[in-house]
């Protein structure tokens, strides 16, 4: 069966659905559906289970329309395989020749707007930030977890986006030269010339691409008790649920992209206190210095507020 090639592996919220996008439209390029299998995370046993992802045949028939003669690159984005203890290596074990695209941001920015799409996602009951912050330690030895979530990781927010640990991880198990770490900032000042890196990194022709649309922006739900049915059915729903989730995924009938859209708005993140904005700074200074050494990049923006 046809295995990928390449892997966008995280972090969330650092762009890696645009980019993931952008690679879907190139013609040598095929990409899972869904985007984020997370079937190599097995320290994360439920989120497989959402896509019904149970045996590693399941996971490879993701790829089965693949055409080798045409589809140079092949690959799939889970943006926990970054934070997942297990997934690089499980990836390396299914293709020693795999490549790995990680994307960063600053990372105040990035557990802010994860504590969002947590909430969105339903993994996450509290919907202040700097509450759902200072619950992890709480959430950590197994109190105020959601019974809707289904990866405790997802509300150590510290932990994910402590990238360092992280990176190293990384490199020890994926050889230099197949690994690319990109930057969300230059994504934003320059998508073209980041999106020719990457092309030129998987080995790809340029397909000439000059519009590069924001993807995934900011959004909350229309009506809250309707996302709590779909996302978070009724156990004894739950897998005529999945199974129709996955339906609609692979046929992309018309009316659910439109139900989709009417149902998802956009929505601002609600603001940090200046005095709360400088504790998250101070959290994680130590790891920017560190991971700035790391990927020879200047980090100095991530370093203090403003």
């Amino acid at each position: 069966m046809i295995r990928p090639n390449f892997f966008i592996i995280g972090a969330p919220k650092c762009g890696t659905t645009a980019l993931g996008h952008y690679l879907s439209e190139h013609p040598a390029v095929f990409f899972s559906e869904p985007k984020e299998p997370f079937y190599l995370s097995d320290d994360y046993p439920k989120l497989k289970e959402q896509h019904l992802l149970r045996e590693l045949d399941d996971y490879l028939k993701l790829f089965q329309d693949a055409d080798p003669r045409i589809h140079q690159s092949i690959g799939e984005g889970s943006t926990n395989y970054l934070a997942s203890k297990n997934a690089v290596s499980n990836a390396i074990g299914l293709n020693p020749k795999a490549k790995f695209i990680v994307m960063l941001r600053n990372p105040v920015q990035v557990v802010h707007a994860y504590h969002m799409e947590q909430v969105w996602a339903r993994n996450e009951d509290e919907p202040n930030f700097e509450t759902a912050w200072r619950l992890q330690s709480a959430r950590k030895s197994g109190q105020r977890i959601p019974r809707s979530c289904v990866a405790e990781q997802f509300l150590q927010y510290q932990d994910l986006a402590t990238f360092s640990p992280q990176i190293k991880r990384l490199q020890t198990v994926v050889p230099t030269e197949q690994v690319l770490v990109l930057l969300l900032d230059d994504l934003k000042e320059d998508p073209a010339e980041v999106y020719r890196k990457v092309l030129k990194f998987l080995d790809l022709h340029d397909d000439g691409r000059v519009v590069f649309p924001v993807v995934n922006p900011s959004h909350k739900h229309r009506f809250e008790w309707f996302a709590d049915f779909i996302l978070r059915p009724p156990r004894f729903l739950e897998e005529p649920m999945f199974r129709f989730r996955r339906w609609a995924r692979l046929r992309r009938p018309w009316i659910i992209d439109a139900v989709k859209s009417m149902l998802r708005v956009s929505s601002k993140r609600r603001a940090i206190s200046a005095e709360f904005e400088r504790e998250l700074y101070a959290s994680f200074h130590s790891d920017v210095v560190e991971l700035e050494a790391l990927i020879r990049r200047d980090l100095s923006s991530w370093k203090a507020p403003g």
